[in-house]
Parts: C-alpha cells; structure tokens; sequence
C-alpha cells in the first residue's frame, strides 16, 4: 500500500519542485512516517489481549464507509440538489477537520523527528510540505471511505460528467479542511504556548465530540419538521463563507448549466481558493510553523503554579468531606487528575453535552413546534428527566476511572501498607462527585430554575440525593477497581448486560419515585433525612470494601 501511494505522489514531482521543495526530500519523509503509520494504532478497539489489531487501517475505511452510509440517503432522498450536496460536503469537511485534530494534531505538532530532522539541511518548506503530504495521502484515502456510497449515488442518479466533477469537488473539499485546520493551528501558535494549544486542541475534541453526536441525534428530526419537499435554496451573499456551498454551487452550475454571477462566483471559490490557501499555508506560514516547532521541542517547558487560594481551598474541602489521611489522599490525587489528565478528560466530558442534547430529543417527540414547545416547557415536569440526565456523568466516570494507560504507577497502592482499600474507593468516589457532578448540577439547577421557577427547588434538593444514592449503588454492584489500575485494553465485558439492566431499574425506581412524590412537596422534604441516612449507610459499607472483594 505505501509503494502505491508513494508512486502516486511521484506523478506531483513537478508541483513540489516548483513550490521550492527538496523532492527526494520529502518523498524519503513521508516514506518513513507512512511505515510508522502502519505501526500504529488508529483506531480503538476493546480487546482483552495485547496484540495489535491486524489491518487496522481497512478496518477504519470499512468503519468511515458505513459512516457515509447516511449522506447517501441524504443525497438520494433530499429532492433539492444543491441543498443535498451542501448536507454531504460540511460532513465531509467537518469529518476531515475533526479527524485531522483528533487523530493527527500529536502528529502535526510532534517534535520528536526533530532531533534527526532539523540538524541535516531540510528547510522549514520542505519540513512543513511533508508533514501536509502524509496528512494529505492519509486523509485522501479516509475520503475515499466517506464519500465512496456518495458517489455511487450520484453515479446512478445524476450520470458520469457529475460523478467525475464531484470527484474532484471531494478532493478540493479535503484540501479546504487541512487549509482550515492547519490555518487555526499556526494562528494558535502564534498566541499559545505548547500546553495552552494542547489544551485547546483537547477542548475542541469534546466540543466536536459533542457537535457530532448533537448532528446525527438533532438534525434528522429537524429535517423531519421542515418542508423538504417545497424547499428552495436561494444564494446569499453570506454563503460566499461556506467552503460546503461552493462546493454544492459549483456542481450545480456544472448540471443544470446555470452561468449568472452567483453561480460563476461559486465555481471561482470552489476551484481557487482551496489551491491558493495551501499555496499560502505552504510558501508563508510554514517557516513559521516550522520555526514554533523547533522552539517547542528544544527547552523545557514551565508548568505555572495553581494559585494558592484555590489550592487551599481544595485542601479544606478534602479534610472536611474525608474521614482520614488515606481517603484525603486518594480525594486529591484523583480530583487533579480530573482536571488535568487530557484523555480522561475527552472520555467523560462529552458527557456533559450528552446531557442537554438527549434532553432537547425527548422534549421534540411531540408534534408542536419548537417554539411551541419551549413556551410550554414551564408547565410540564420535563426538568426531573434533566435531574436524572445528569447522573449520565456519573455513570461515565464511574466506568471510565479505573482505566488509564499509565497502568503501571498503580504498584503505589501495593507499595503501602493499606488494610482496606475501601478508603481509597471512597476517597476516588468523592472526588467524582465534587470534580465533576456537582458544577454540571449547578449549571442544570440554573437552567431549572430560569424555566421552572422556584417550584422546582424541592426537586433539584431531593434529586441530588438520589444521584448520590444511585453513584454509591451503582459502584457496590459493579466490579471494584482501584482508580486508574487497569490497562485500557483488558476491559471485562462479562457481567455488564444485567449491570446495566440494574442500573435502568434502579434509575427508573428513583426517577418514577421522584415523579409521584414531586406532587406533594411536604412528603418529599420529609423523605429528605430518609435519603441521607441511606448514603451514610451506602457509603459505610463501600468504605470497608477488602482487598479480596477488588478486583486486580
């Protein structure tokens, strides 16, 4: 595979040298990191041994064309024809982008080939140029499996001529994304330190993560509520800043033969501006970058102290909510880490978006607009469902923290004479509930309460209880592992079937509870102390969990 890709980037010889790059170069860079490539794993796969997934990369292909599948539909059934191509070239730009952050942003700003790279006579050009062409290769063939069952529906409903034009619509749409993306990066760079662009670049990933997950659940049923059929899109001269639109416009003017201003401007866009911006990117930005990355691979980088107000207060939190020196411990370490740790963070915190975008699909079942709908919502009970939406962080987290791929450091807790690990448990169940639930229980409070007025204080009171009691049942049902000790590829699937079921139940139980009881506010404050004494004995008997009930 990589002697075909490196044949085909042969024929783009005569390009590159008139760019002003070292083709030998380059071609024996790119060589490298395609081999490297196929050494890495691109994807996740849950498997309980350690071997390496085998032709993981088709895998991913297969994966990206089943993605594709719903554009497809989209383009076959949406009888508007730029409004469907539109629908296909901002998923596969937002696709590429997304992918090109989430996968390759550790590999467009690694420096480690900088120590064998920058010391022998490669200019920044021919640096930066590779760096583009192995992104540009690996992306061109994702492209391929996202717009593969795309093209053969605009093969089979609109002809040949199309099909060849969308072709290269596709690849102009790719080169638009890394244009984009790598724009927003050196801009970035500009302003950001290493650890401030790493951090930005990890808050995007949730943020895309979310975005996604809100397109696919939320835009169907938005489509579902407009008049497709009747649907007539007229240009704008705001549309001129869509990538998407130049793309649709210009494949529009090609099939229907449309030449006005309009449609010639489109077809302008779609074929100049993409080559021109990584004509730009290549020939003025890339010395920049290349110079950041030098800097940001030759010194040391220093971490900026906490300020001392907040680590105080966080020390009397902990002695004041923990029992003894091993629980505090065990609270602190994990509630940094909560905060700190990049990859926990992208596992749980999409969670939080999860939330409201569940929450917006069960308030669209009904048949009201959604105007309609939003004007109504004081006068139903939809504000216990977000009460009980919010427990979904907890659930994340709970599955989520005995995980991490520094597994190993874990041999501190063999280290110590420790007779109940149940203090360290309970210390990590804390800092779940104090790091994460309570500021996404305050936000969902504060959007209860501007909707549903005070009438809905008694229930976010009665339902941050029964999340608590429903955190501490969950993590006595389930295996118990102690926090960040187990290898991200040995996780257990026996047994999480009737855990789930029991987690439903047991969610359903409380939440229809909270339901019938919210009628009679009276008994619900009563059954407040009820709750409490529950936690206390909940929590006592997760505290004297012993060793031979964890887990290894």
């Amino acid at each position: 595979m990589n002697t075909t890709l490196l044949k085909f980037l042969d024929l783009f010889r005569w390009l590159y040298l008139r760019l002003g790059v070292d083709f030998e170069q380059l071609r024996a860079i790119v060589d490298i990191k395609l081999m490297m490539d196929s050494r890495r794993q691109i994807v996740s796969y849950n498997r309980k041994t350690n071997k390496e997934p085998q032709n993981a990369f088709v895998m991913t292909l297969l994966v990206y064309c089943l993605f594709g599948i719903f554009v497809a539909l989209a383009l076959y059934f949406i009888p508007s024809f730029i409004l469907s191509l539109i629908v296909f070239f901002s998923y596969i730009i937002v696709m590429i982008a997304m992918t090109l952050i989430t996968d390759f942003s550790s590999i467009l700003l690694d420096t480690s080939d900088n120590t064998i790279i920058l010391p022998r006579p490669v200019n920044g050009q021919t640096l930066f140029a590779a760096r583009l062409t192995h992104i540009l290769l690996y992306l061109g063939q994702l492209g391929i499996g996202l717009s593969f069952l795309p093209a053969v529906v605009i093969i089979i409903k609109y002809g040949v001529v199309l099909f060849l034009c969308f072709l290269v619509a596709t690849v102009l749409a790719i080169l638009t994304a890394v244009f984009l993306t790598n724009t927003l990066y050196l801009l970035i760079m500009q302003f950001a330190s290493e650890e401030k662009l790493k951090n930005i670049i990890n808050y995007f990933q949730i943020v895309m993560a979310v975005l996604i997950m809100g397109g696919y659940q939320i835009l169907p049923r938005f489509m579902e509520r407009m008049d497709i059929e009747s649907y007539v899109f007229e240009i704008q001269w705001w549309h001129f800043l869509l990538p998407p639109v130049w793309m649709a416009g210009a494949l529009e003017s090609i099939h229907f033969h449309l030449y006005d201003g309009a449609h010639i401007a489109l077809v302008f866009c779609a074929l100049v501006l993409p080559i021109a911006g990584a004509y730009v990117v290549n020939k003025y930005l890339s010395p920049i970058f290349s110079r950041k990355l030098g800097s940001m691979g030759a010194g040391i980088e220093t971490v900026e102290k906490e300020k001392k107000e907040k680590e105080s207060f966080m020390e009397r939190l902990s002695s004041r909510i923990t029992n003894n020196p091993l629980e505090q411990g065990a609270f602190d370490v994990i509630y940094k880490i909560l905060g700190r740790d990049r990859k926990i963070k992208l596992k749980i915190y999409p969670s939080f978006g999860y939330i409201l975008i569940f929450g917006l699909i069960f308030m669209m079942q009904g048949k009201k607009d959604i105007v309609a709908t939003w004007h109504n919502l004081p006068n139903t009970e939809y504000h216990i469902m977000l009460i009980y939406l919010s427990f979904m962080v907890l659930q994340v987290a709970l599955h989520e923290i005995p995980y991490s791929d520094d597994f190993k450091a874990s041999w501190v807790y063999f280290s110590t004479p420790v007779d109940k690990p149940g203090e360290i448990l309970s210390g990590t169940l804390k800092a779940i509930f104090v790091r994460l639930f309570i500021p996404g229980y305050i936000g969902i409070s504060i959007l209860i309460l501007a909707i549903w007025g005070v009438r809905a204080a008694d229930d976010i009171v009665f339902g941050l209880f029964n999340n608590a009691i429903m955190l501490l049942i969950l993590a006595l049902i389930n295996k118990r592992h102690l926090p960040f000790s187990m290898a991200p590829n040995v996780r257990s699937q026996s047994g999480n079937i009737a855990r789930a079921v029991i987690s439903f139940l047991i969610i359903g139980i409380l939440g229809f509870g909270h339901y019938l009881l919210s009628k009679r506010p009276s008994i619900q404050l009563g059954i407040i102390p009820v709750q409490i004494g529950i936690l206390f004995l909940l929590l006592r008997s997760y505290k004297r969990t012993r060793w031979d009930a964890v887990t290894l």
